[in-house]
């Protein structure tokens, strides 16, 4: 596939749109739309902007455990630092400064994260690197 990377702004707008999905299916909805459009190398808000995940090795859409692991780093492991920090935050000094320091730097790690989709030339994000992805717009139907 010789797209182009997926600009900021359409990367920026798939994200939005990914915590839209979420938040109006109440998670279980878009999981279960995820296990099927991650089977064509997409997540939902990609299937609906007609962008796709593809491998940066074959150049192959990412199959299903590919965009489990990038799933799995981009939510799940902000899911879990959250808890860690506010539960630590609880049991360290129940008073909320700790709390809001540890979200803080949560917070501070996704931007990092989410900031590679304009810091670097192929817009990729750190999940992206480490799940060996590169988001490309989807080639238009002739």
């Amino acid at each position: 596939m010789n797209s182009l990377p997926a600009s900021p702004t359409r990367r920026f707008t798939a994200w939005v749109l990914e915590i839209v999905l979420i938040s109006g299916t109440a998670y279980i909805g878009w999981f279960i739309w995820s296990l099927i459009t991650w089977g064509k190398g997409q997540t939902p808000a990609q299937n609906l902007l007609r962008m796709i995940s593809i491998n940066e090795t074959t150049g192959t859409p990412a199959k299903r455990p590919q965009m489990l692991i990038r799933f799995f780093l981009i939510f799940t492991a902000y899911w879990i630092a959250y808890f860690a920090v506010s539960n630590l935050a609880y049991v360290v000094k129940p008073s909320g400064v700790l709390l809001a320091t540890g979200i803080l730097i949560v917070l501070a790690g996704q931007l990092f994260d989410i900031s590679g989709i304009v810091r670097r030339s192929d817009h990729r994000r750190l999940a992206d690197l480490v799940s060996g992805i590169a988001v490309k717009e989807m080639e238009s139907r002739p």
